[in-house]
């Protein structure tokens, strides 16, 4: 029975962590499009949206998730920062507007932190790589 109690309490207590919400707070600077996010409940979960808007239309984002933040310059074009490490990374192309949401169930049990950046990149006419940055999400527990 001992064996039984300790996995239910933990599971007790993430679910009561997951219950509280997460909240999304921007930070650092864009050098280009802008980032926007929120956190909803959705039945007995939460449900995150990343938005990237004000990209160039059709145009590539890279959309980076991190455990930790970080100001790394980089320059491709324009001077931008990394404002995230990178944990996963996915390819997404921007619409007709220039903007992208990125929307998907918070995984269960989850209660850490995460950052999120998005990077847009190109090639000109000419062939130049063109890379900007948004501003960075912190998505954190209540």
């Amino acid at each position: 029975m001992k064996t039984l109690f300790g996995p239910l309490a933990l599971l007790i207590s993430l679910s009561a962590l997951n219950a509280q919400g997460f909240s999304v707070t921007p930070y650092g600077p864009s050098c280009g499009p802008t980032a926007s996010g929120v956190v909803e409940p959705v039945g007995s979960t939460w449900r995150f949206a990343f938005t990237v808007t004000g990209g160039v239309p059709k145009a590539y984002v890279l959309n980076f998730v991190g455990v930790a933040p970080q100001a790394i310059p980089i320059e491709f074009g324009f001077p931008c920062l990394l404002l995230t490490d990178i944990a996963f990374a996915q390819v997404h192309e921007l619409d007709h507007a220039g903007s992208y949401t990125w929307s998907h169930a918070v995984p269960g049990g989850f209660a850490g932190h995460a950052f999120v950046q998005f990077a847009e990149f190109r090639f000109t006419s000419e062939g130049q790589f063109l890379v900007r940055t948004t501003n960075g999400l912190h998505m954190a527990p209540r």
